[in-house]
């Protein structure tokens, strides 16, 4: 009797908070004091594979809805007495969801949104998206070289054709062959997209990512012109699509190198290559057991885990000092600390540890430049951003729930000890199924959907699986909820606000 006048009092409680609350005009669903918008509802469904169930009578958008609600339940119902809410991995992978989130509204602050555009400006870059280029080039591979050649072409810039052909002894240069919608780097596409080039012009250098650079000279091109219709509307569409987003990205590049204005990096020699050495290997091991064995050789653990991401724990190597930045020294500590919620990113895959080196230092460089960039969004507040928020709920909530789920089948399951009952597995689906139901019923009074809006969802046909380039979580959402197939929908109505 107390345990049900206690659960009666908590969702009083809980009714009371969500009626003081106001819910955005674009809540689809709520549940209790949380909820979920329309876009979270197209994004968790269409952004992620999920099963192939029948699609008759929207069966798949029902069993999305149905499921979405039951994450939101395990969560009111476990929530932070979960032991997943208690453990600190989780901890620092949700923080680092949040701060990736955090870097992306900064991108958007200091760069999308500053973009301006020139009616005029487009038109030029519409009639020059029509254009095909081959061209000549030298991808350059040393800084010094590199800006060896542009000042001399900055010097002589009437010789440049000549200092081109006679930069190397070879008449055999590579050529390429060059479209408006290939995926450039947006230096090379502003170079070539952005005003007119002719034959026999010279580009560059101009430098790419990390000590990469390209020296191009166009050799011919040609205008592939589009007919007007749907295709010339198409393409100018995304003419004012792809130039926002160099010019932002040229923005953000720009911000990035203020924010790390004389900041530099200068590792502890012996201990970047103990580091390296180590997280090489690991990455090399194509088994637990060999895996083992790197950390057993160098650092004497067991866990052969990469999530603290290949790091030490021996308590004298984390307080060497690793590297320093803008007079502050990080330990091996510090850094297996900010690894934990930023695993590394390389930007490519090597095969030998001298290559390794170098694509370990970049990585370990957009860490550190990351690192400055979250306070610069904690500056600005961007931690209480409406979008940052709702990407960590959804986040927190689907990661909690599925833990909740598992651990209820293995409650579930303990209850049925002989493995030999050929209706176990029955068994164990109508007692999940009626735990399910328990939490229906509980909850229901506090579940409310805006079913003229649901009606009009219709999830695409076609399956994806959404990743982003270049970031610690790559992964744009949550797996699809999977906790019944259930198709009934019999919630309350929530009105639309719109």
């Amino acid at each position: 009797m107390k345990r049900y006048l206690l659960g009666t009092a908590l969702l009083l409680a809980l009714l009371l908070f969500c009626a003081r609350n106001k819910l955005p005009e674009d809540a689809l669903i709520q549940v209790g004091d949380k909820h979920i918008t329309t876009k979270e509802f197209l994004y968790r469904g269409e952004f992620t594979t999920h099963p192939n169930f029948p699609r008759h009578d929207r069966n798949l958008e029902k069993m999305l809805l149905n499921n979405l609600i039951m994450e939101k339940l395990f969560v009111l119902e476990h929530g932070e007495e979960s032991e997943l809410a208690q453990n600190e991995n989780f901890h620092s992978y949700i923080k680092g969801i949040q701060e990736q989130k955090m870097r992306e509204r900064l991108f958007y602050e200091k760069a999308y949104n500053t973009v301006q555009l020139d009616s005029n400006e487009i038109n030029k870059r519409y009639i020059l998206s029509q254009r095909e280029y081959d061209l000549e080039f030298y991808s350059i591979y040393d800084d010094s070289i590199a800006r060896a050649f542009r000042n001399k072409v900055q010097a002589n810039p009437d010789s440049a054709l000549q200092i081109f052909n006679n930069a190397w002894d070879t008449d055999q240069r590579p050529t390429w062959s060059v479209k408006w919608k290939d995926p450039d780097h947006v230096n090379i596409h502003e170079a070539l997209y952005s005003s007119r080039v002719a034959v026999d012009s010279v580009i560059g250098p101009i430098p790419l990512d990390h000590g990469q650079w390209i020296w191009m000279k166009v050799v011919n091109w040609k205008d592939v012109l589009l007919m007007g219709g749907f295709d010339a509307e198409l393409r100018h569409k995304e003419v004012i699509e792809k130039t926002t987003l160099n010019k932002a990205t040229l923005a953000w590049d720009a911000y990035m190198r203020e924010v790390m204005r004389g900041k530099e990096i200068k590792f502890d020699v012996d201990v970047f290559k103990k580091m390296a050495d180590f997280i090489f290997d690991m990455r090399a091991a194509n088994d637990p057991e060999a895996k083992d064995l790197v950390m057993q050789r160098f650092w004497q653990v067991e866990d052969s885990t990469l999530t603290v991401a290949d790091l030490p724990t021996e308590e004298a190597i984390l307080q060497q000092p690793f590297f320093t930045i803008d007079g502050v020294t990080w330990t091996v500590a510090d850094f297996r600390q900010a690894v934990a919620s930023h695993p590394l990113v390389y930007r490519k895959q090597v095969a030998s540890k001298s290559q390794f080196y170098e694509q370990f230092r970049i990585a370990v460089a957009d860490l550190v430049r990351d690192h400055y960039l979250n306070k610069e969004a904690y500056t600005d507040g961007l931690d209480k951003d409406v979008q940052v928020q709702r990407t960590v709920e959804m986040w927190h909530d689907a990661l909690l729930a599925t833990y909740e789920r598992d651990q209820t089948l293995k409650r579930l399951g303990a209850a049925l000890p002989d493995t030999t009952d050929p209706y176990r597995q029955q068994k164990l689906q109508k007692a999940f199924n009626d735990y399910l139901q328990e939490l229906r019923t509980k909850y229901h009074d506090i579940i409310k959907v805006n079913m003229e809006e649901f009606e009009k969802l219709e999830l695409s046909k076609t399956q994806l699986f959404v990743m982003q380039n270049r970031v610690p979580y790559p992964i744009a959402v949550p797996s699809w909820p999977m906790f019944s197939t259930g198709n009934k929908v019999d919630y309350a109505i929530l009105n639309s606000k719109k």
